[in-house]
């Protein structure tokens, strides 16, 4: 398969992110300390890091970086989860609870210093992250959030109805939870640019290289396409919900947790204009800036 022949997803991302690194396919047999089958966010960040502790690493991709989910996403970083909050979560998990509130707690800011570190162009934005509050009675709910992250060291803060409508411009909310290490990236440029940065590392990527199988044998892991295979004395598989989408046997396990859902795509025609460049009022980035100044937003698939 050329590279000309790969399809894109019909999105703004495709259309205005400069291309990637020019990749070779698996053809024929290769080695590698540890094989990646997959070249998203999971697999290219696992590589990179691989990279940086001396580890020899080889990307196989069964398209080119970012063409799944990790490319169509509408870029938010957002350093916490809808549900649940952080109390909830030690509540349940304990040590371990305590563990995954502190990586959610540092997850934008060692987003944004990676790109800071590699000098990864993707229209980043660290302008912070607001959930406002769209009812009086919701106020509470904000105002225990901002409590719990404090706990644990997160720059959030309590924004008053004053404070929200200057920063967002709408008179529509009561007030706001501001995490400030939150905001907004192209992702399908993060993709391209994470596997620029593995390839100047000296990591391998094989593109447009579908999985078709994976076994042990003779204490290796051998990963075959429909051109060649490359053997590794471990393997890290980062297909999530593309697991099934081009070899059913692939990782049924993997493919069983993800429901497919018809992509549902909105666009907004401009953000208002301010000096220039799109803006919300305060000199708010918009939150999802494009080079044509849309809004995309895109649904692929929910795991659970």
């Amino acid at each position: 398969m050329v590279r000309d022949n790969v399809r894109w997803s019909d999105s703004l991302w495709a259309a205005a992110t400069p291309a990637g690194p020019d990749l070779p396919e698996l053809i024929g047999t290769a080695e590698a300390d540890v094989i990646v089958i997959g070249g998203g966010f999971t697999g290219l960040s696992t590589a990179l890091h691989l990279r940086e502790a001396g580890v020899d690493v080889a990307i196989v991709e069964a398209m080119e970086p970012g063409w799944g989910a990790s490319g169509r996403n509408n870029g938010q970083v957002i350093p916490t989860l809808s549900r649940p909050d952080p109390d909830d979560i030690v509540a349940k998990h304990g040590a371990a609870g305590e563990r995954f509130v502190r990586l959610l707690r540092d997850s934008a800011l060692t987003l944004f210093d990676l790109t800071r570190r590699y000098q990864i162009q993707a229209e980043q934005e660290q302008a912070g992250w607001v959930q406002p509050v769209h009812s009086p009675g919701r106020i509470k709910i904000a105002e225990d959030r901002v409590r719990q992250w404090s706990k644990f060291g997160a720059p959030v803060e309590l924004l008053s109805r004053d404070e929200t409508r200057k920063m967002l411009g709408s008179d529509a909310w009561f007030g706001g939870f501001w995490n400030r290490t939150g905001g907004h990236i192209n992702p399908l440029a993060l993709s391209r640019g994470l596997a620029r940065v593995v390839l100047d590392r000296g990591g391998r990527i094989y593109a447009r290289s579908p999985a078709v199988s994976f076994e042990r044998q003779n204490e290796r892991w051998v990963v075959r396409t429909d051109n060649g295979e490359i053997s590794g004395r471990a393997l890290v598989v980062a297909t999530n919900a593309y697991t099934a989408e081009f070899s059913k046997s692939l990782m049924p396990a993997i493919a069983h947790e993800v429901m497919p859902c018809c992509p549902g795509k909105w666009r907004r025609s401009r953000c208002p204009k301010r000096r220039g460049r799109p803006s919300f009022p305060a000199g708010r980035p918009c939150p999802i800036p494009t080079a044509n100044s849309t809004l995309p937003a895109t649904m692929r698939a929910i795991a659970w």
